[in-house]
């Protein structure tokens, strides 16, 4: 393969994957905090989950604080 092909050649699962995670910032941009938190803890799908996480961190929210609330440690 030549080098243009390579530099042209675009993943389309990764490209899918990226616009899924702009789709759901895109969604969660006009929620409140308290919404995304509920819908963080219900949410499966790593995409949704990677969405709403950027869109938190921009919010103020540490990687931490989400983790923590997404996965609470064991006492």
């Amino acid at each position: 393969m030549s080098f243009w092909q390579k530099l042209f050649n675009t993943d389309a699962q990764q490209n899918e994957h990226k616009n899924q995670i702009a789709c759901v910032e895109n969604d969660c941009s006009c929620k409140s905090n308290d919404q995304l938190l509920t819908a963080l803890a219900k949410a499966e799908d790593e995409d949704t989950i990677i969405g709403i996480k950027k869109v938190l961190i921009s919010r103020g929210f540490s990687r931490k604080e989400l983790n923590e609330l997404q996965h609470p440690p064991i006492q």
